[in-house]
Order: structure tokens, then C-alpha cells, then sequence
């Protein structure tokens, strides 16, 4: 016959078996939503990303059928992520279908924000000044291309900046260029890997399906950010690919003939 003290402990071991069960039930449920929410990328986002000239040919066509058509349009991404050019104060009133409204900018451009646009969000404060204090837009100085270092550098206080936004479950974050097109998108992507683990293709088919003419130069360095964030590479061909300069050379046809696994480019380079 069990003693009080045996009984007890029967009881605990089955309370504690109980609780482990829960959570690791729990822990399941978590992963399986999170896998679930994950989009799929699309066909044609696995296709571009599956060698460089691939990437470059589906930016020239993303040029060519749309060109700077959405300039002036603000692109959903996510429930909290919205892509777009040079805004003016019409973003002061923006709302999304939901009724959301912009609460975060983070301005990629080397010039400041429109004032009406700075005012409206509390101030600009440059990227690495920690005395902004409560201002709500994040100015980068960033280039259109050859800032691959500073890209990755600043990176960091980008996502800072917006998972410390995102803690307001009405925010929207506004990242803008000039055009929408490329430091927009790209940082976008980068978001997307480290706040919701997006793989890069499916970033780029979440921002590409939102806006289609991006044609992000920065491609690379968000590529070996994916590798650094999520320690497996969905794109490795762009990874180990050109960097925003050497895409413009490509780009823009300067450049000859490259292979379609990136074997050349890679082999040009390792001669340098």
C-alpha cells in the first residue's frame, strides 16, 4: 500500500508529465503556424533566383513591362510592411484597406525627408545617432549602388528599429527609396528574413508580387544576410554572386555573357 509521500509523488510525476506534454504540444502548434504563414514562393521567384543571369534577366523584364510606373504608389507587402519611391505629405493620410496607417519610415535615401513628411512622424534621425529620441523616421544615406558594406553594416539598427515599431500591433513600416525599386525592396527582403524567417526567395516573391518592377541591385548582400540570419541559403547562385556594382554592370550590358549556374562570374573572380 502507497504511503501519502509516494502518493504525492505519484501525483507530481503525472502533473509534471502532463505540463511537458503541453508545452511541447504548444511548441508544435507554434512551429506548425509559423510554417504555415510562411508564403510559398512563387515559380517564377524560384526560376530568377536560381542563377545570376536568371536574376538579371527577370529585372530587365521587370524594367521593360513596368518600368517607374509605381513611383508614386505605396506597396503592401505584409500587414506591417509597406515598400515605395520618394514620398510626399499625401503618406501623412495613407491607409492601407485595413485602415491602417503609416507609423514608421525608414528613409534609404543620402537626402532628408520631405518636412512635411519629417514633421508629421516626429523628426528624422540619422541611422547610428542614438539622440533622435522619439523621432519615427530612420534616414540612411544609403547609395543606389556600391554600399554593399554599408548595406550590411547598417542593417542591424534597420531591424532594431522596426521590431522595436512592430511591437504596436497597428504599426506599418514605410521603407522608401527614390523609385521603390532597389534599396527599398532589398531591405524589405532583409526585414522579412530576420522578423518573419522568409527565405530569400520567398521575400523576393512577397515583394516582387506587391510591386512588380523592383529590381533589387543589393541582391547579394541580402543573400549572404539570408546565410548569416538563417544559416541555409535559398539562393546560393546569388549569393555568391555580383555585388550591387557588378549587377549594374550586368544589368546594363557591360559586361559579356555570363553562365547561367554563375560558374564564369565566379571563376573571373578568383583570378582577380
Amino acid at each position: 500500500m502507497q504511503t501519502r509521500r509516494q502518493q504525492h509523488l505519484a501525483v507530481a510525476a503525472v502533473t509534471a508529465t502532463a505540463l511537458l506534454l503541453l508545452v511541447l504540444t504548444r511548441m508544435q502548434q507554434t512551429r506548425a503556424t509559423s510554417e504555415t504563414t510562411t508564403p510559398e514562393p512563387t515559380a517564377e521567384a524560384i526560376a530568377a533566383v536560381a542563377s545570376v543571369d536568371a536574376f538579371i534577366e527577370s529585372c530587365k523584364l521587370a524594367k521593360k513591362r513596368y518600368a517607374y510606373r509605381f513611383d508614386k504608389e505605396i506597396s503592401l507587402v505584409t500587414p506591417w510592411l509597406a515598400i515605395g519611391g520618394r514620398p510626399d505629405e499625401s503618406l501623412n493620410s495613407w491607409r492601407s484597406a485595413e485602415g491602417k496607417r503609416v507609423t514608421h519610415v525608414v528613409n534609404a535615401l543620402d537626402r532628408s525627408e520631405d518636412p512635411a513628411v519629417a514633421a508629421h512622424f516626429g523628426g528624422e534621425r540619422l541611422v547610428g545617432d542614438a539622440s533622435g529620441g522619439a523621432a519615427r523616421v530612420l534616414q540612411l544615406n544609403l547609395g543606389d549602388d556600391g554600399d554593399d558594406d554599408r548595406f550590411a553594416a547598417i542593417l542591424p539598427t534597420v531591424i532594431a528599429f522596426v521590431r522595436d515599431a512592430t511591437r504596436d500591433p497597428n504599426a506599418v513600416i514605410f521603407v522608401h527609396c527614390k523609385s521603390g525599386v532597389n534599396r527599398a525592396p532589398s531591405l524589405a527582403m532583409a526585414l522579412l528574413i530576420s522578423l518573419e524567417r522568409y527565405s530569400l526567395v520567398s521575400a523576393f516573391s512577397a515583394v516582387r508580387a506587391a510591386r512588380p518592377s523592383v529590381r533589387p541591385k543589393y541582391i547579394k548582400t541580402v543573400a549572404v544576410y539570408e546565410q548569416q540570419a538563417l544559416h541555409r541559403s535559398s539562393a546560393p547562385a546569388l549569393r555568391d554572386g555580383p555585388n550591387s556594382s557588378e549587377f549594374c554592370d550586368l544589368y546594363y550590358g557591360l559586361r559579356a555573357d555570363y553562365s547561367k549556374d554563375g560558374e564564369r562570374w565566379k571563376d573571373e573572380h578568383k583570378r582577380r
